[in-house]
């Protein structure tokens, strides 16, 4: 893992009633926690600048999500489910707020702070031209009128148009087991955003989309990437395809801004997860993108083991201020969760990588045929 000589200017999205918001959300409450704490462990908060979102609006969020999704989280994000009307809860159902994503104590809040995170590292990459931290930020199952997968409101999105306005072209890289279906969703018809997601794509594994045969449409034939991995993928295998992809993006489409979702449920030991991924291996490829000195957000995304995803994200954090971390993991007030070996390693699955070479080739040979007719249209 190499760390860039020059380091751009850092930013991470951090405030207390961020966290307040962030800790609301049922799945996720306690993993922002040992996210921050284990930054702070490694003194990284000294090499960077902290910044607390920026007040946001409701009306913010209307640049892509729908007015009437929007006041239905207003008038009723702090409802139970027996507190709603008949046609209360069918108008829920639509809006996607049930099973995965319920309606909760403090929805509204966290909805607002999670735009707000990410609007603000968005306006923050566009002053400074550096690198922004949200770890807060990464939700890309929301739609425009519906929740899905935990996801509320679509952050990603907001970030994105947020910097088109300042950048002709952003690219959206997604690196989580699950595709990143609601961004592309977003920007299917665009040529000035390229979203390409690395995900794990299976019969029956959520959202069931995002197989190579979605490239986009229209304006934005062919600026849709879809690399589509299967179980037990390797840190080399996956260095050598995120590396030969993002090479060809580069290259093609000569982006002005990047913003890089880290999911770390991609990680080895992830409950859901089912990729033999290190926390190291998976920071190579956040390097390979930093690497490009270009304006870029790092957001965070799924996770659901949380001590390796605060090693994961600690460790792109130290990549982000040129430090290299040691491997042992210094005491601070949780570090009781990183028992029994006290270490940013994680040990892999012992399973066997179903991406074989064959199907390796097959899959950068067809993503490389995609790209080429961005080449010959331009």
């Amino acid at each position: 893992m190499a760390i860039c000589s020059e380091v751009q200017p850092v930013v991470l999205i951090r405030s207390p009633s961020l966290l307040q918001a962030f800790n609301t959300h049922p799945k996720y409450k306690g993993r922002a926690d040992l996210v921050l704490s284990l930054i702070s462990a490694y003194d990284l908060d000294k090499k960077l600048r902290v910044v607390a979102p920026q007040k946001t609006e409701w009306r913010d969020l209307l640049t892509f999500h729908s007015q009437a999704y929007i006041d239905f989280i207003r008038s009723h994000g702090n409802s139970e489910d027996d507190e709603l009307s008949p046609s209360q809860l069918e108008e829920a159902d639509m809006y996607g707020l049930n099973y995965d994503c319920p309606l909760f104590e403090g929805l509204p809040h966290f909805v607002l702070g999670t735009a707000a995170s990410s609007l603000t590292a968005a306006e923050v990459v566009v002053q400074s031209g550096g690198v922004a931290l949200n770890w807060y930020g990464g939700w890309h199952h929301a739609h425009r009128d519906e929740a899905s997968g935990f996801c509320y409101v679509n952050d990603i999105v907001l970030c994105l148009l947020k910097l088109l306005d300042h950048y002709e072209r952003v690219l959206y890289v997604d690196m989580d087991i699950h595709h990143g279906d609601g961004v592309e969703e977003a920007f299917y018809h665009s040529s000035r955003v390229m979203t390409v997601s690395f995900h794990k794509h299976a019969p029956g594994f959520f959202p069931g989309n995002g197989d190579m045969a979605s490239i986009g449409s229209g304006p934005g034939q062919f600026f849709t990437v879809n690399v589509p991995l299967k179980d037990g993928l390797t840190d080399r295998t996956f260095h050598k395809v995120f590396t030969r992809v993002l090479s060809d993006v580069k290259s093609c489409f000569q982006p002005s801004a990047v913003v890089l979702q880290c999911g770390a449920d991609m990680l080895s030991g992830d409950p859901v997860g089912t990729f033999s991924l290190t926390p190291h291996g998976m920071s190579d490829n956040v390097d390979y993108v930093l690497a490009w000195k270009l304006p870029t957000v790092l957001l965070g995304g799924g996770g659901y083991n949380f001590p390796n995803t605060a090693k994961f994200w600690a460790i792109c954090t130290g990549l982000a201020t040129g430090q290299k971390l040691i491997n042992e993991i210094p005491e601070h007030s949780h570090y009781e969760h990183y028992s029994p070996d006290f270490e940013l390693l994680v040990t892999t699955r012992n399973r066997p990588d179903d991406n074989t070479s064959e199907y390796i080739d097959e899959l950068l040979e067809t993503i490389s045929g995609n790209f080429s007719n961005i080449y010959e249209s331009s």
